[in-house]
């Protein structure tokens, strides 16, 4: 066993949730009843929804899912404010129902952004967790 004085302190512990949808753009919640376009981005508010803090948060655990794709195409999730990233997060083909577990940073105003690449789809996003600041 190892142990040191100098050990770096533990910054954002890991706050486990009862999964909460926050987003659900079939039926309206988080986002207008539409499928996300392609090429198109929305911003979603993840601070203060689904048992997350409005305050005090570094990062969203979500289980983000795709379905009724209308092309192949991929998802992005990254934080607002911030430039787009070159990775994508799920990545799935026409009427194919895909989910996956996303860890984002939180950004401007609290929230994560979600960019369709090609074709429409609906997005639907149940909060899992956060991590502190």
């Amino acid at each position: 066993v190892w142990a040191s004085s100098n050990a770096p302190p533990v910054k954002s512990l890991y706050h486990p949730l009862v999964p909460d949808r926050i987003l659900d753009t079939r039926y309206g919640t988080g986002a207008p009843t539409a499928k996300l376009g392609p090429g198109a981005s929305m911003d979603l508010q993840v601070t203060g929804r689904g048992g997350v803090p409005s305050t005090g948060v570094a990062a969203v655990v979500l289980n983000v899912t795709v379905t009724e794709p209308s092309a192949a195409s991929h998802l992005t999730a990254w934080p607002t404010g911030s430039p787009l990233p070159v990775a994508s997060n799920l990545n799935y083909v026409a009427g194919q129902t895909v989910p996956n577990l996303v860890v984002a940073k939180v950004g401007s105003g609290g929230k994560v952004s979600l960019r369709n690449n090609s074709g429409q789809t609906h997005v639907i996003a149940d909060v899992v967790g956060w991590y502190g600041q």
